[in-house]
């Protein structure tokens, strides 16, 4: 099978790249250039060249905060990008696979989220994604969607770079006690991507929504810790403590509280087992220092 992946400069996209290309799988990965989600006609024009026989979306609007202020881009990108590339995928008879998010989740329960849980978003960016799923359930019955939870990288715009940049930068670090969940790596979601896509090219007809997610649920805060003391290996800090703070004290557009997913269906349709973050950290952790310069 021949797959597209839309959204390759991104953290799991780029992951999932890698590995494609490591298991000689065919693949193309169209930059922003050519297919930029904003313009409906260059998702049907894209699609038509490349003629995938699997799509991966791996893009999306991921600014909760600016979100707010371009609600308008926001939907176009999150939900009407993903309506199109359905379509299309109904239309062709092709397999969506479309990453998701915890957020849709409003994080009031104490227990992980099972995709049984009802979906209750509380700000554009996680209402646009979770109408994205709603949009791919009534155009393309061969989907699958994969809600993933913290998703850590390297690589821009996540909770572990920014916390990396904190780390070297500055001399205080707020973190919260109050926020849970699994950090991700995107190599390991990467890899439960390319997973799903062996078993479906084995014909198995096991389309919906799964949860997939890194062993041991961590606080925010737990985590940062962690974080300092793996990263005070590779680089002098300049940070001096974490301060503790609640998520209701902090500003702007907050994450759910508990981000912690189960993970059961995955394992019990496709077998895949969950992975412990920790493996990965320090990998991470190092590759970041490597290719970040510092004054």
């Amino acid at each position: 099978m021949k797959v597209l992946v839309i959204g390759s400069t991104g953290k799991t996209g780029h992951e999932l790249c890698m590995l494609l290309k490591e298991k000689n799988i065919p693949y193309d990965a169209p930059g922003r250039k050519e297919l930029d989600l904003a313009y409906p006609e260059q998702i049907q024009s894209c699609l038509k060249h490349y003629k995938p026989d699997i799509v991966v979306n791996a893009a999306s609007y991921n600014n909760p905060g600016q979100a707010e202020i371009e609600p308008a881009y926001c939907f176009r990108i999150n939900k009407d990008a993903v309506a199109e590339i359905a379509d299309y995928c109904n239309r062709q008879g092709c397999i969506l696979i479309q990453v998701s998010t915890y957020r849709i989740f409003d994080g009031i329960q104490s227990e992980p989220y099972s995709e049984q849980d009802t979906p209750n978003p509380s700000n554009v960016q996680a209402i646009s994604r979770w109408q994205a799923e709603q949009e791919i359930h009534k155009r393309c019955a061969r989907h699958i969607i994969l809600r993933l939870s913290w998703v850590i990288s390297e690589r821009r715009n996540n909770m572990l770079a920014k916390l990396l940049d904190q780390l070297s930068c500055h001399q205080e670090v707020t973190v919260t006690s109050d926020q849970l969940g699994c950090p991700t790596p995107a190599e390991d979601a990467a890899r439960v991507i390319i997973a799903i896509i062996q078993q479906l090219d084995c014909g198995a007809d096991v389309w919906g929504t799964y949860h997939y997610a890194s062993t041991e649920a961590v606080s925010e805060n737990s985590f940062a810790e962690i974080v300092t003391l793996e990263a005070s290996h590779y680089h002098h800090l300049k940070v001096k403590k974490l301060k503790m703070n609640k998520m209701d004290n902090r500003k702007g557009v907050l994450p759910p509280a508990n981000a912690n997913l189960d993970c059961s269906l995955i394992l019990n349709t496709f077998g895949i087992h969950r992975r412990p973050w920790r493996t990965a950290l320090s990998k991470i952790i190092y590759s970041y220092f490597q290719n970040t310069p510092f004054s």
